[in-house]
């Protein structure tokens, strides 16, 4: 009999807990264990040296079988990565032609445009043949052009040339009656979106002189935009904050939520 060290009941030994008070020896259970942990000492001592050797053989086998699996698994994620990145040179060097040498060539060929080219547009730029600087550099695929100091200036001039277009598209629409079409107020929002650049011009990094050029083209497309479109203060400010937070660029998305939500 064992005596509950809880209540102090006695009950039959082999019992996990007391069956008044539901506790359990703590100690009991130790005692067993310690008890198993003997007896599976004893019968190992008590193996003979052949099983144990062989045993000890299986698990030297298994650990190295293991091994072998890992560093298969290893040695394959391996050989693939390096064939992912074999690929993407080949196809960055040879298809999309990004080796050192062609990476050169072009530079060199840009240097050799700039050379020749950028007096050109210097020319167009100082007699202020705009339409003509326009012209000569939409006929360009020359990435050296984007280095040329006054290029932001294009894309002044490219609206100016054309903005007159999309205000007669706006204007047939709504003489027609369509303006309650999701056509015309996509025209209408990419007006918007092109005379607001104009009006903020000034936000992007161009020099002072270009801004005045565009300014000054301009003057009938800002008036358009003020009797338009009738933009409040509090409303000019609005879209200034996204011209800023656009880094001097509002987008036709922007302004086609603009005017849902005016």
């Amino acid at each position: 009999m064992l005596r509950c060290p809880n209540c102090g009941a006695e009950y039959e030994a082999g019992l996990l807990r007391c069956p008044y008070c539901r506790s359990v020896d703590d100690y009991q259970d130790e005692t067993e264990y310690l008890e198993d942990l003997d007896e599976l000492k004893d019968k190992l001592e008590d193996m003979p040296e052949d099983v144990l050797q062989e045993h000890k053989k299986k698990e030297v086998v298994q650990t190295a079988q293991d091994m072998k699996r890992i560093l298969t698994v290893v040695g394959a994620v391996a050989v693939a990565f390096l064939l992912l990145i074999g690929v993407s040179a080949f196809f960055d060097q040879v298809v999309f032609g990004n080796s050192e040498s062609k990476v050169r060539e072009r530079e060199r060929e840009e240097y050799l445009w700039k050379q020749e080219n950028f007096p050109k547009l210097d020319a167009f730029y100082e007699s202020r043949d705009y339409e003509g600087l326009l012209a000569f550099a939409d006929e360009t695929d020359n990435n050296g052009i984007y280095d040329w100091e006054h290029y932001p200036l294009l894309d002044g001039l490219r609206i100016l040339k054309f903005i007159p277009d999309e205000i007669e598209m706006v204007e047939e629409l709504k003489a027609e009656g369509r303006t309650d079409t999701q056509q015309y107020q996509d025209d209408l929002a990419f007006l918007l979106k092109d005379e607001l650049n104009l009006l903020y011009f000034d936000k992007r990094q161009v020099p002072a002189e270009d801004v005045r050029i565009i300014k000054e083209l301009s003057a009938e497309y800002l008036a358009d935009l003020e009797t338009r479109f009738a933009l409040t203060p509090e409303e000019l400010e609005e879209l200034e904050k996204m011209v800023v937070r656009n880094s001097g660029e509002i987008y036709s998305s922007e302004c086609k939520e603009f005017l849902k939500n005016r």
